[in-house]
């Protein structure tokens, strides 16, 4: 059994994929036997205390993203933990504050640091406001020494792997996906979808899911879907999240006249997702800046194909073709796409079929089993590096050693 720490910037009560991530692999590991303690940053809505969860005190900026930044000063029975545990394994899922917590116990107890990459910082820098092209560059920076200090680097696809190897990352880097927990979703029982979102029966319904965000490209879905519109006049569109692009994706739902036939469901707890997305016929997504997608992926395991952007998240996720469609980053393609998949309830149901098949082959806990081999690999890594240097001091010091061996002879002798 391993005793692994999970370092991260975000955790439950909100909502995004690295959450999804970390929930999910510290999930399946400890079904696995495994012993997982999460470090994370405390959030005002969060409710009580979870179970092997601590969190560092934090600040709330007034900010429209309201993410809580941590003060990785350990209390309590964090502080104790971090100071008097051994952890076998240091996973951090950050390189921001929570994410030195962790390389500050990495170094002071000399044990493995695995990092998992999960956002392209340099695509998210416009929320912060100041000059871009230095936070870009900072952004850049952070990513390259924080995974040069790690052990071993873990990105959710190749292309990302890519991009760090551009960055100037020499650690080793293997590709991982945040696994889809497929046996949890089989689990959510069918919903009221149509009737709780009032949309009629029968009518093709799109959906999207995912955080209302400015780097999320939903506009292009909505334009496309104006497009769809003109086509087919019964066709519905939901949304399913909330973020904060909602204000201004509710403004151009009323510029383009397609506010009768299109539904903003804000937040919903998971079961609600993926409700949604078993009731769709097709999922939309046209992020560009997405480092896996994990949400394609569940929309496949709900047997749903997918009209993507064809970025690389998506490219490495499906096939055009087989589990949906890829597409130019363009509205005519997209609509295009979308009138296709309408057209042809065949293609339809048999991308779906194969959606599922591609969605169970990145399951939950066969890419968790894939993390097991890494954390092997780094430990049996780690244990020769310091049996290798203890074998370097031993010869040494064995000059030295012998000497003394000699002089204690020769005293012995001369006593006798």
């Amino acid at each position: 059994m391993l005793s692994i720490a999970f370092f991260s910037e975000c955790y439950h009560p909100m909502r995004n994929g690295v959450v999804v991530s970390v929930a999910s692999f510290a999930r399946v590991l400890m079904e696995m036997g495994h012993e997982v303690t999460i470090f994370t940053a405390r959030h005002p809505e969060q409710e009580g205390q979870e179970e092997r969860v601590y969190r560092f005190p934090s600040i709330t900026l007034p900010t429209r993203v309201r993410y809580p930044i941590a003060i990785p000063i350990a209390t309590g029975e964090a502080r104790r933990l971090l100071v008097d545990k051994h952890f076998d394994i240091i996973h951090s899922h950050s390189p921001m504050l929570v994410g030195h917590a962790a390389i500050a116990y990495h170094r002071r107890r000399n044990v493995p640091l695995i990092f998992t990459y999960h956002t392209l910082i340099e695509e998210y820098t416009h929320y912060i406001p100041l000059p871009q092209a230095w936070v870009r560059r900072r952004a850049i920076q952070i990513s390259r020494e924080y995974s040069n200090d790690a052990d071993h680097v873990i990105t959710p696809t190749d292309s990302v792997a890519q991009r760090l190897r551009r960055y100037r990352v020499i650690r080793p880097i293997t590709v991982i996906p945040t696994g889809i927990d497929i046996d949890l979703m089989d689990q959510v029982p069918d919903g009221r979808i149509h009737e709780s979102y009032n949309i009629p029966d029968g009518v093709p319904l799109i959906a999207y899911a995912g955080r209302i965000a400015r780097e999320k490209n939903i506009p292009r879905v909505l334009s496309a879907f104006r497009q769809v519109l003109r086509r087919e006049p019964d066709a519905h569109l939901l949304l399913i999240g909330g973020g904060p692009y909602e204000s201004a994706v509710r403004e151009m739902i009323d510029d383009l006249g397609i506010g009768p036939r299109t539904r903003l469901t804000g937040y919903v707890p998971r079961e609600i997702v993926t409700q949604g997305l078993r009731a769709a016929d097709i999922f939309a997504f046209a992020s560009c800046t997405e480092t896996q997608g994990l949400v394609i992926g569940e929309a496949m395991a709900c047997s749903i194909p997918v009209v993507a952007v064809a970025a690389d998240a998506p490219r490495e996720l499906m096939d055009s073709g087989v589990e949906g469609l890829l597409v130019d980053d363009n509205t005519d393609a997209f609509a295009d796409a979308l009138l296709q998949m309408i057209d042809n309830p065949g293609q339809r149901e048999e991308m779906g079929r194969n959606a599922r098949v591609r969605a169970e082959s990145i399951s939950a806990h066969r890419c968790t089993e894939r993390l097991l081999e890494v954390y092997d690999w780094v430990l049996s890594g780690h244990r020769n590096k310091h049996r290798s240097t203890r074998e370097r001091f031993t010869r040494l010091l064995l000059p030295f050693n012998r000497r003394r061996l000699r002089q204690e002879r020769q005293r012995q002798r001369a006593q006798s």
